[in-house]
């Protein structure tokens, strides 16, 4: 049944020119895709090799059909931005959404497609105002585009121009120009080869639907032969192009770039496409697109002295109502943001494609107004280093330097960056009320920000995800889930001794279920991941812990204040602050307000957060002197193995083993020797190794135990008695005086 039905499709969908060229056209396009791929020029390339594959098949299926060549690309012109701009954008909802209805499904459109437009806009805004952008979600919509147009393409030539050449030689220059730029030229032999072969079958293919239509009689071992020749054609052409020089290209590449237009267009591509790859620079960290994740605050642990001893910065902050210095205690529980992470990975934080914007001074940032809000007037000195990054209490509003602006997208201010070591800026703050930030709900956020800001990793444990709803679910509003999440992690012991997470941990998991206890950076992580899983916009920002002024008002800031914390987006009212690390004052303690939970506790002091998970048994990281332990077994037991594998039951397997080792010695029984003659000729071959001092007292005492060992064998062997228990004695004392010079014995002649 099976092979009817596989005959059958084989069949009825087998096109003209043959399965074999629709196969080798097909692994033309995948080694075009995957060379993209490799060279690695955006996160997002991924998309490439899937498009490659749908524009050959839609190439393909449209060359087919009786269109117009015009009505044909258009089609296939539409439909590629489509199938690019579904994809990157990622509008095609996993199964566990459309299982959720209407309601969840339109939320994932509304969010998902707010974000692309953001992203492709913010680049739009970058080209048109002069900025410079990292976003890389237009780089990646044109390389899946163009990945789409030249498989295509490639379809066109064999199906409907029937001119196969004209499809791959377009494809290889486009091959050849990503393999010089982005450091992968290895695909372009194999693409050769590939190419020779396509070729081949192509035009034969050709001529024999010619040759059936004019009826030419012609044998099918045609395409045998064919095949053979065009694969020792492909394989020399392929050594030739792994050969060849590439010297020329490269001068041509030089003066190509020392040309005034090629240098103003290479300006242009690194303003408008920053967050490129370039394999001449320096590649990204961790921490940074693409990134596996840092601990941002990973340096302040083991509480070095010098980190306490050290300086950074002093600071006077002003009242921007009253032009006041604020002194006492009224700073303490803030922060000085330096910037915000956005992309948990499982192992820590990365940062997302930016846009730039250059700030002249005096002129006001454009921050989306707040409801609710305090501005403040801070004059920075920077002491510690050349640091271009300004940290400011709260967002800032106007610098009286040119600064650099940093955005995610159109409106999603991430840092700022200067020149001078001392600035004065107008910044504002987020300071509704409780009441009025429980009244927010998660519907009227912006749904940019929500896709951006609840994205989490598949991987993320389950139990971390359940800990969430447990600790928060039973809340009707964000900010009472947020402040409860707050409220029980301040629970975990602070320290600044804690190992690292295992290195196939998820970074919050190990925190919350196992070390139980870490610096800020887990904190602020586990309150971020926790507060997503709730579908709360959060995010993780860093700077320092501001201090508590003198009485003229100056704040001293040290290297120790490093701190990280949550921020969390409410509707009209901004990213408000969160401190979920224990022993660090909360931005707004002094405020209490009534949550609204079932249980409805009068207070947030009276807010009783549930226990601490039950802590898992630390793991041990595999050691190595364990490897060396299980080594240092197994030779053990392999040497045990081969000392017992002849069991000594009697006078014979004694003798067995003399022999054994006698053989380890060099001195091997021959078949026409006698025991006698065999024991003369083993102890004359020791005499040499009683010339050295060491060792001859071992010849000598192995002489008298192999001479009586002998004795008692040929006895037992030769004679017509049956051997006794008293011989097997003897001959087993016999052994033991022998085992352990035979042993030295051994060793010496192994080293000599």
């Amino acid at each position: 049944m099976f092979d009817r039905l596989f005959s059958y499709v084989w069949n009825r969908y087998r096109p003209t020119e043959g399965w074999a060229v629709l196969g080798l056209l097909l692994m033309l396009v995948v080694t075009a895709a995957m060379a993209v791929s490799e060279a690695n020029w955006v996160a997002e390339d991924t998309i490439v090799p899937v498009a490659a594959v749908a524009g050959l098949l839609m190439g393909m299926l449209l060359a087919k059909r009786p269109l117009s060549p015009t009505a044909a690309w258009i089609f296939l012109a539409l439909y590629g931005l489509l199938f690019n701009g579904v994809g990157l954008g990622k509008l095609l909802p996993p199964f566990s959404v459309w299982r959720g209805g209407w309601r969840e499904t339109s939320a994932y459109w509304r969010e998902a497609g707010a974000l692309l437009f953001d992203r492709t806009a913010s680049w739009f805004a970058a080209l048109f105002g002069g900025g410079r952008s990292n976003e890389t979600i237009v780089f990646a919509l044109g390389l899946g585009l163009t990945a789409w147009l030249l498989a295509a393409f490639a379809a066109w030539s064999v199906y409907r121009l029937q001119r196969p050449l004209a499809g791959v030689v377009v494809m290889g220059l486009a091959l050849a120009v990503n393999g010089y730029f982005g450091d992968a030229t290895q695909w372009l032999p194999v693409y050769v080869g590939l190419t020779v072969l396509l070729l081949a079958l192509a035009n034969l293919a050709l001529m024999q639907r010619r040759w059936t239509e004019t009826a030419v009689d012609y044998s099918n071992e045609i395409q045998l032969e064919l095949t053979f020749y065009a694969m020792g054609v492909a394989m020399t052409l392929v050594a030739l192009t792994v050969a060849s020089p590439v010297s020329s290209f490269r001068k041509w590449a030089a003066y190509l770039a020392q040309q005034p237009i090629v240098q103003e267009i290479d300006q242009t591509w690194d303003r408008l496409f920053g967050g490129v790859a370039s394999p001449d620079g320096p590649g990204s960290g961790p921490g940074w697109p693409g990134g596996s994740g840092v601990m941002p605050r990973a340096y302040l642990l083991g509480n070095a002295p010098e980190l306490s001893e050290t300086v950074v910065m002093t600071a006077v902050v002003t009242s921007a109502t009253t032009n006041q210095p604020i002194t006492g205690a009224e700073m303490t529980g803030l922060h000085w943001r330096g910037l915000s992470y956005q992309v948990y990975t499982g192992r820590g934080w990365t940062i997302s494609e930016e846009r730039r914007e250059e700030l002249p001074a005096g002129q006001a940032v454009s921050l989306p107004p707040l409801a609710e809000q305090t501005q403040y007037w801070q004059t920075v000195y920077w002491l510690l280093d050349e640091r271009v990054l300004r940290y400011t209490l709260g967002f800032p509003l106007q610098f009286d330097e040119p600064v650099t602006l940093h955005w995610r997208g159109l409106t999603d201010f991430v840092r700022v960056q200067g020149h001078e070591s001392t600035y004065t800026m107008l910044t504002t703050r987020a300071t509704a009320v409780p009441n009025l930030l429980r009244a927010s709900h998660v519907s009227n956020v912006p749904a940019t920000v929500l896709a951006r800001y609840t994205a989490l990793p598949d991987n993320v444990p389950q139990r971390v995800l359940d800990l969430a709803q447990d600790v928060a679910g039973g809340f009707n509003n964000p900010y009472d889930q947020a402040r409860a999440l707050e409220q029980f992690l301040r629970q975990y012991a602070y320290s600044l001794d804690v190992a690292a997470p295992p290195a196939d941990a998820d970074v919050v998991e190990y925190f919350l279920f196992e070390a139980q206890q870490g610096y800020c950076d887990y904190y602020a992580s586990a309150m971020v991941v926790m507060a997503r899983s709730l579908g709360l916009p959060a995010r993780m920002a860093v700077g320092f812990a501001a201090q508590e002024p003198d009485a003229a008002g100056r704040q001293v800031v040290r290297q120790i204040n490093g701190h990280s914390w949550a921020e969390v987006y409410f509707a009209d009212m901004g990213w408000v602050e969160f401190e979920p690390t224990a022993g660090f004052v909360l931005p707004n303690e002094a405020e209490t307000a009534v949550p609204t939970s079932d249980e409805t506790p009068s207070s947030l002091d009276e807010l009783v957060p549930p226990p601490l998970p039950a802590q898992d048994a630390p793991s041990r990281p595999f050691s190595r002197w364990w490897l060396v332990l299980f080594a240092g077994v197994g030779v053990a037991g392999v040497w045990w193995w081969q000392a017992r594998r002849l069991v000594i039951r009697n006078v014979v397997d004694v003798y067995g083993r003399f022999q054994q080792q006698a053989v380890k010695l060099g001195a091997p029984p021959q078949a026409s020797q006698t025991p006698h003659e065999f024991a003369d000729h083993f102890l004359q071959g020791l005499r040499p190794l009683a010339q050295h001092p060491r060792l001859a007292k071992w010849v000598e005492v192995v002489q008298e135990p192999v001479q009586r060992l002998t004795a008692v064998f040929e006895r037992v062997q030769y004679s017509q008695d049956e051997a006794g228990e008293g011989d097997t004695a003897v001959a087993q004392s016999l052994w033991q005086r022998l085992r352990q010079p035979m042993v030295w014995l051994r060793l010496f002649r192994r080293m000599k």
